[in-house]
């Protein structure tokens, strides 16, 4: 990782984006690119993803209930409410980090994604071309002291 490049992790319910900027003078004149820290730019909250089932299917009238989210509930495909919601928060995930990545990524994106959700967002992301790497892990609660570890080759861990 060097100088200029934006780290993003990601879960369906959160993102966080830093960027690596220089740690000492000589990093910064650009003779020690790798001397970087990561700085906090941006984090976005997934509302989708906090929404309970009581939210989408909204009102009780008459023992009946309202149509909520994507007008399904009230003709019979509750069944199909999780798996709609799902799709929903990883179409969102998938969105913001190609929002983030428009608006910070001129060099390379180091992206973390949780293995059960990273195919899913990966499939919708479309500026696929300008990730570097890809970290399959959960790394939102890591300090970011330590997320320059994780996208670090395996050879070099």
């Amino acid at each position: 990782m060097k100088v200029g490049d934006l780290v993003i992790v990601a879960s369906l319910g959160e993102i966080k984006a830093y960027k690596a900027n220089p740690r000492t003078p000589e990093a910064e004149a650009g003779l020690k690119p790798n001397e970087i820290k990561l700085d906090f730019i941006k984090g976005i909250d997934i509302i989708e993803s906090h929404r309970k089932l009581n939210d989408l299917i909204t009102g009780i009238d008459e023992g009946i209930k309202k149509a909520g989210f994507l007008n399904r509930a009230a003709s019979g495909e509750k069944h199909n409410l999780k798996e709609e919601i799902y799709k929903e928060a990883v179409k969102c995930v998938a969105e913001d980090i190609d929002l983030l990545i428009n608006e910070f990524g001129d060099k390379k994106v180091f992206l973390s994604l949780p293995q059960t959700i990273a195919d899913d967002v990966l499939e919708q992301i479309k500026n696929k071309n300008k990730i570097f790497r890809l970290v399959k892990k959960d790394l939102l609660k890591i300090d970011k002291n330590k997320l320059l570890d994780e996208f670090k080759p395996e050879i070099l861990k």
